[in-house]
């Protein structure tokens, strides 16, 4: 027996750690877990709704037989988080109980804002006999994947609706009764390696002068002292968040990806571009905000082609870029009829190129951690009543694997799509999260937390952002 598994027949202050040991954690994962036991950050959701060709319903009988069998192939669905001193661990669950993670509400598709924002508020469980994620399947085939952030990134919501339409699909006899109870899973089941693990995260020596001086002595960053970011991070912390959902048709959808590929730039890039051309006039307005004269952006980027993670796997392998954009200090034209004529391409393109160099050699960033020392509660409650370290984030998960297949196995589908994230205490003041659907469409959601933005700014944002992207596709 390893030091490890002896480990996890004790218990500590992280709770109880009986069960098989998957693997250690990683840094990274520590950061997150964090978080959400401080009750900094919620739920992430990626929701999708299913349809069949012959009108049936997801019943309960036929999810529940789906979902065992991804608990079965995939051991992070029944898998905990245990930060146990020194390491932490992740441990198998004996058995997942499907009727207390999975919830069926009366209610449809258009309730969806609503109900997300009634979500995101509860705070995260960390229950001993219960994964880190939670279902909420809507009368009309939505299922809201919602899981803690520890557990995954933004690609391990697609990859579990992936891995739910495939098995959907692959069902021939569906039973008529399901007790809901998941146990004797496979022994040889393994978690993907922890990100640290997965690649080099080694930090470069300037890098590390570089970014602890930005944190010992923050004037140094002086375009972050002149960058809007919303008010500061709320001190005491919100779970409190407002959710808008966006849509757009597979037509608009390949539209826009025409024009950004015209213009040598990606929809990531397009949409901050936009973003950006929409905000700096609305931030304008307010007297209070002239000191400004950058907007950061954090952008997510997924390092799965640098760990060799699959697009079916959970886990937490992104990093994120942070780039600084002037803010233009010209009043507000009428509306967003200029967007079309005036569109920052050469913006739109320069982030596309810089994206593409920087995702494959920005894992070290996530090395930073190192150098907490394990200290990674003290450095999420430094954050309280400080400025926030973006204004905007620009996420997109990019198209639907649909997992295609031929005949009577295809009969499963999903239409509508939304990746949604809360962060409504340390992320930035106006978040944009953008999905492709598996029928080519676009699903983007826009949230901000209480107290991060006004209220005014934020609706005026949503409103002249959808504008300007339908006016983008024609």
């Amino acid at each position: 027996m390893t030091d490890t598994e002896r480990t996890a027949e004790k218990s500590d202050a992280g709770g109880s750690t009986s069960g098989r040991v998957l693997r250690k954690a990683g840094r990274f994962e520590h950061y997150f877990n964090s978080r959400s036991r401080l009750n900094l950050t919620g739920y992430v959701v990626v929701s999708a709704r299913y349809t069949h060709t012959s009108g049936s319903s997801l019943n309960k009988p036929l999810l529940f037989t789906a979902l065992e069998d991804v608990i079965r192939r995939y051991v992070a669905l029944a898998a905990r988080f245990v930060p146990a001193s020194p390491e932490g661990m992740w441990v198998a669950l004996p058995v997942v109980d499907l009727n207390r993670v999975v919830m069926f509400v009366e209610k449809d598709s258009a309730d969806l804002p609503t109900l997300l924002e009634e979500l995101f508020v509860q705070p995260l469980e960390f229950l001993e006999d219960m994964p880190l994620w939670r279902l909420v399947v809507l009368r009309d085939g939505t299922v809201v994947y919602a899981y803690d952030h520890t557990l995954g990134d933004g690609q391990s919501g697609l990859a579990f609706h992936h891995n739910l339409l495939a098995s959907l699909r692959s069902i021939r006899d569906p039973l008529l009764e399901h007790a809901g109870i998941v146990s004797s899973l496979p022994k040889d089941a393994a978690l993907t390696p922890a990100l640290e693990e997965a690649t080099d995260t080694t930090v470069p020596f300037m890098m590390m002068v570089r970014e602890l001086s930005k944190h010992f002595f923050p004037f140094l960053d002086r375009k972050k002292g002149r960058a809007w970011s919303g008010y500061p991070v709320q001190q005491p912390s919100t779970l409190v968040t407002t959710v808008r959902l966006l849509e757009y048709t597979p037509e608009q959808t390949s539209s826009l990806i025409k024009l950004s590929r015209d213009h040598k730039a990606t929809l990531t890039s397009t949409i901050q571009g936009l973003a950006l051309s929409v905000l700096s006039p609305l931030i304008y307005t307010t007297p209070a905000n002239g000191q400004y004269k950058y907007l950061c952006t954090a952008i997510p980027m997924s390092l799965r082609r640098v760990t060799g993670a699959p697009p079916s796997a959970t886990c937490n392998h992104v990093s994120v870029h942070f780039i600084y954009h002037p803010l233009s200090h010209s009043p507000p034209d009428t509306g967003t009829a200029l967007i079309k004529e005036s569109f920052p391409w050469d913006t739109a393109s320069a982030l596309t190129a810089t994206l593409r160099d920087e995702a494959p050699r920005s894992a070290p960033s996530v090395g930073m951690f190192k150098y907490l020392f394990g200290k990674y509660d003290d450095y999420c409650l430094g954050m309280l009543g400080k400025k926030r370290s973006a204004g905007l984030s620009v996420s997109n998960l990019g198209a639907f694997p649909d997992p295609s297949q031929a005949g009577e196995d295809a009969q499963w589908r999903i239409q509508e799509t939304h990746f949604v994230q809360a962060d409504a205490t340390l992320g930035a003041a106006l978040k944009v999260n953008a999905v492709g659907t598996a029928v080519g469409g676009l699903g983007i959601s826009i949230t901000w937390g209480s107290g991060a933005v006004d209220v005014e700014l934020a609706e005026a944002f949503v409103k002249n952002f959808d504008e300007g992207l339908r006016m983008l596709a024609e």
